[in-house]
């Protein structure tokens, strides 16, 4: 009777790559460990962000990108994405450093640094064959941004 019941799971545990029994894990699967965010007077800048992710699923899987959207004091400020190439067996975790290049207004050193409320969120994409999940991520930082001057951009 076991042997029979195994044979009828077999085909739909198949067609479900990326699926685990753990309620919620793919909304668990990515911990910020970092948030970075640096600026130089002439207006570069980077986002850079250390990213825990876990494959909860029952399959090997290959992580393929990582896309975010920046908020600083609630306003959004940037979004990216960045491909990669890195891969995760199945319950397997893994420490992913990804960068992101940003520009602000030239500030030269007359401006003076402050605190901004810098938010990230995102998602990490977990790719199994021709299935693709994303793994969903958000982190909340208090930052104290020297040379930095938000974008100004001109009305029509």
């Amino acid at each position: 009777m076991h042997r029979f019941m195994l044979l009828l799971l077999l085909p739909w545990m198949a067609g479900c790559a990326g699926v685990t029994l753990r309620p919620h894990a793919m909304d668990h699967a990515v911990r910020v460990e970092e948030v970075g965010l640096t600026f130089t007077p002439d207006g570069a800048g980077a986002l850079t962000l250390r990213l825990d992710v876990e494959n909860p699923t029952f399959w090997d899987a290959e992580v393929t990108g990582v896309d975010f959207e920046l908020r600083l004091d609630g306003r959004r400020y940037a979004v990216g994405t960045r491909g990669v190439s890195q891969p995760l067996a199945a319950d397997a975790r893994h420490t992913l450093t990804v960068s992101f290049p940003l520009r602000s207004e030239p500030a030269g050193s007359t401006v003076t640094p402050r605190t901004w409320r810098v938010e990230v969120g995102g998602g990490v994409a977990l790719t199994f064959g021709e299935t693709v999940r994303l793994l969903p991520f958000r982190a909340e930082r208090f930052l104290r941004l020297p040379y930095f001057r938000p974008v100004v951009t001109e009305a029509d």
